[in-house]
């Protein structure tokens, strides 16, 4: 075998290497947001985590080095995935968006998705109540809250000009979190009725459309 085919193959072992280790990786965080889920922060233990992703307790504490580091990249492995089903729908839009398509928009960003899979969004507020004590993920959190305005600041129509634009972002983002909590914590509130007393809240800080 030559040198050159030798360093290929080596190459492309590497490859499939790091290609079947990130897949795992994958696999057990997708794992530990389940568990952030149905168990809380408290849950979260590599031997939990393990058992979800049905992988060896060995592989857990081989890719994350102790149980904060867990949290940390399982937080942040929701934050990578929201991101890229955001601004997939967001990058989307074209032109101005009046207020009728703004409550549109953000209903499909937010309210559909908690009422289809009510377990995946309980783990993402699991996680920001994890924040509140463990100050290892609080920036993840921060940068989450960040992601979330400035997509809000995207959709929203025009605001009121007598009223500060972030105040007006951060008033409709915690109106969101609060009907998604609402929805998750009740199971009676339909998508309808989260759009609807979004609207009552939007109309009143977007008065020009």
């Amino acid at each position: 075998m030559s040198d050159a085919h030798a360093a290929t193959t080596r190459t492309a072992s590497s490859r499939a290497r790091t290609t079947t280790g990130e897949r795992k990786r994958e696999q057990i965080l997708d794992a530990s947001v389940r568990v952030f889920g149905t168990g809380g922060a408290a849950a979260v233990t590599h031997r939990a985590v393990a058992k979800v992703a049905h992988v060896p307790l060995g592989s857990t504490t081989y890719y994350f080095s102790d149980r904060n580091d867990l949290l940390l990249q399982t937080m942040a492995h929701a934050r990578q995935a929201e991101a890229i089903r955001l601004h997939a729908i967001v990058d989307a839009l074209v032109g101005p968006l009046g207020l009728d398509r703004s409550i549109e928009v953000l209903t499909e960003m937010f309210f559909d998705k908690t009422v289809a899979d009510p377990l995946y969004d309980l783990a993402l507020f699991e996680m920001f109540l994890e924040a509140t004590r463990n100050v290892t993920v609080r920036n993840e959190a921060r940068e989450w809250s960040t992601m979330i305005g400035m997509l809000v600041d995207r959709v929203l129509p025009a605001s009121d000009p007598a009223l500060s634009r972030v105040t007006v972002v951060q008033i409709v983002a915690c109106l969101v979190d609060g009907l998604m909590l609402e929805a998750v914590s009740n199971g009676q509130l339909t998508v309808a009725d989260l759009a609807e007393r979004l609207r009552v809240v939007v109309e009143r800080v977007c008065p020009l459309q």
